[in-house]
C-alpha cells in the first residue's frame, strides 16, 4: 500500500438525512452512488444533519455501510464513529476502505458552539507504513471576520504542538488566497474573482468587501482573507501546489443563491500541511451528471504517495 497512491476525496453532501420524505431517500441513494463512482480511499463528507450526536453518529455508521467504508475508531471507551458533532445541527465526518486502519486512540473530535460553527473530525490513519492524519471541516458560510478567526483555530488545531502530515477536507465557504511561483514572480492561484461581474445581492455581505466610490456606488470584491489564515498558517490548497486548472465546486445546484446569480466557485478542496506538499500528485474535480444532482458541490479527490510523505 506504501507505494500506491492513496485517494482522499472530500465531499459536503447537501442536507443528507435532512427528513424522511420520499425525496430525500432518494436523495440519500444518489449521494451513495456518488460516492462509490469516486472510489475514495479515504472520505470527508460534511453536512450529515440530525438533532443530536448519537443520532449523527449512527447516520454516519449507516453511510460508511452503504458506501462500502469504515468509520469506527478504538478509544478508551470503545469504538466510537469518527464524526464531530456541529452546533447547528450540521455534523462533519471521516470514513475510509478496508485496508486502511485507524489508529486507536488518534481521534480527535472538535465540535461546533466553541472553536468552530460546524466542527472538525481528525483521525491517524495507517496507509501502509505511512501514518497520515485526516481531517473533516466545515467552516462557517455566514460571517467573514468568524470565519477568518476560525481558520485561525483550525491551523492551530492541525498544527500543534507539531505540523506533522496532515490533509482537510472542506468546504470552506472562501476563495483561495495561496500564491504561486511564476516567471512574472508570486501571484494568486486563483487570479479571478468570482464576484467581480455580478451586480451586488444582499448575500454577498457574507462572501465580499466593500466600499464606495465619490458618487456613493457600491464597490466589491472577494474576501480572501479567511483564504490566506490558511496559506499563511501552513495549510496549502493541494490544487494550487500542483497548478491543476482551475475549476468551480459549486454554482451548479438549483438551491446555490449565489449559482442563481451566475457565481461559480471553488469552496471545495483538500488542504496538506508542509509534510506532505512533497507528496501530493493529482486533483480532481468529479463533474458529472449525477455529481451535479446530487449535491450543490462537487467532490474534491486528492492524490497522494505516502513513502514521499516527510
Amino acid at each position: 500500500m506504501a507505494s500506491s497512491l492513496v485517494r482522499f476525496t472530500t465531499y459536503n453532501t447537501l442536507d443528507l438525512f435532512g427528513s424522511d420524505s420520499a425525496a430525500a431517500r432518494g436523495h440519500y441513494e444518489m449521494v451513495v452512488a456518488v460516492i462509490r463512482s469516486v472510489d475514495p480511499d479515504v472520505l470527508a463528507v460534511q453536512e450529515i444533519l440530525a438533532p443530536d450526536g448519537p443520532t449523527a453518529a449512527g447516520r454516519l455508521r449507516q453511510l460508511a455501510h452503504d458506501a462500502g467504508l469504515r468509520c469506527e475508531v478504538a478509544g478508551p471507551s470503545g469504538r466510537q464513529a469518527a464524526l464531530a458533532v456541529g452546533g447547528h445541527g450540521y455534523h462533519v465526518g471521516l470514513m475510509w476502505r478496508d485496508g486502511i486502519e485507524p489508529v486507536p486512540g488518534s481521534l480527535r473530535l472538535v465540535g461546533g458552539g466553541g472553536d468552530f460553527w460546524h466542527g472538525l473530525a481528525m483521525v491517524t490513519l495507517d496507509v501502509g507504513g505511512a501514518l497520515v492524519r485526516h481531517g473533516s471541516f466545515h467552516a462557517t458560510p455566514f460571517g467573514r471576520g468568524l470565519r477568518a478567526d476560525q481558520n485561525e483555530r483550525l491551523v492551530a488545531a492541525v498544527t500543534r504542538p507539531s505540523a506533522g502530515p496532515a490533509l482537510i477536507g472542506a468546504d470552506w465557504n472562501t476563495e483561495s488566497a495561496d500564491r504561486v511561483e511564476s516567471a512574472g514572480g508570486w501571484g494568486l492561484y486563483e487570479p479571478g474573482d468570482p464576484y467581480a461581474a455580478v451586480e451586488w445581492f444582499d448575500d454577498l455581505v457574507y462572501q465580499c468587501e466593500w466600499d464606495y466610490d465619490e458618487r456613493g456606488r457600491r464597490r466589491h470584491w472577494a474576501d480572501r482573507r479567511p483564504g490566506d489564515v490558511l496559506w499563511a498558517g501552513g495549510l496549502h490548497d493541494a490544487a494550487a501546489l500542483l497548478g491543476a486548472e482551475w475549476q468551480p465546486t459549486a454554482g451548479h445546484h438549483p438551491q446555490d443563491v449565489y449559482g442563481a446569480h451566475g457565481v461559480l466557485r471553488r469552496i471545495d478542496g483538500v488542504r496538506v500541511t508542509r509534510p506532505v506538499a512533497g507528496a501530493v500528485r493529482a486533483h480532481q474535480v468529479l463533474d458529472t451528471a449525477l455529481t451535479r444532482e446530487a449535491s450543490d458541490h462537487l467532490p474534491v479527490t486528492v492524490e497522494y504517495l505516502p513513502t514521499a510523505v516527510r
